[in-house]
């Protein structure tokens, strides 16, 4: 039985490392990170950036539309005489406010089309305004309507991404055998 002492490589190709340890601190910066902008580095171009004192925060730009259009439907369904009556008709209004960001955000993976920050923060808005609406209708069963078209939408576009990406895996591995 060979045994290794604490630092000793198991594999000659191997490369000693230390385990990386986090503080409490970086634990919670992380969390942060991931909740605001959610993009590794290389996909900053997708979010806004804030500078203040040299340091830059990334925010998704499309979350930010969405989270200011949720603030600033809330805000004024709440502050101005607004009846959210026929509800059903409110509720078209929401779902069609919403498919802004559905579109974008599909045609964006789906195709060769490239989004800009401008285009994701609007559609994000108007989808948070549609959000707004559906939240203060306080109507269960819209809720999860858009709950059930929202997850839909997403699962739709991950199956056609993940039917693509096994396709040219398969088409990879086919040319490669023929050589």
């Amino acid at each position: 039985m060979i045994s290794m002492s604490q630092g000793e490589s198991s594999h000659p190709d191997e490369l000693e490392s230390e385990p990386m340890t986090w503080s409490r601190g970086d634990e919670i910066k992380e969390s942060i990170h991931v909740m605001l902008s959610h993009h590794p580095p290389s996909l900053y171009g997708h979010c806004l950036r804030l500078t203040f004192r040299g340091r830059s925060l990334y925010l998704c730009g499309r979350c930010t539309g969405i989270y200011g259009g949720l603030g600033l439907g809330i805000l004024l369904i709440a502050f101005l005489p607004i009846s959210l009556e026929p509800s059903w008709a409110w509720f078209i209004l929401a779902v069609a406010l919403g498919l802004a960001t559905v579109v974008d955000w599909t045609s964006q993976r789906l195709t060769p089309r490239k989004t800009t920050n401008q285009v994701r923060f609007w559609s994000g808005l108007f989808s948070g305004v549609g959000l707004a609406i559906i939240f203060m209708l306080r109507n269960l069963f819209f809720m999860l309507i858009a709950l059930i078209g929202m997850t839909v939408s997403v699962g739709v576009v991950s199956l056609i991404e993940n039917h693509r990406r096994q396709a040219a895996v398969e088409a990879a591995q086919e040319a490669s055998s023929g050589k």
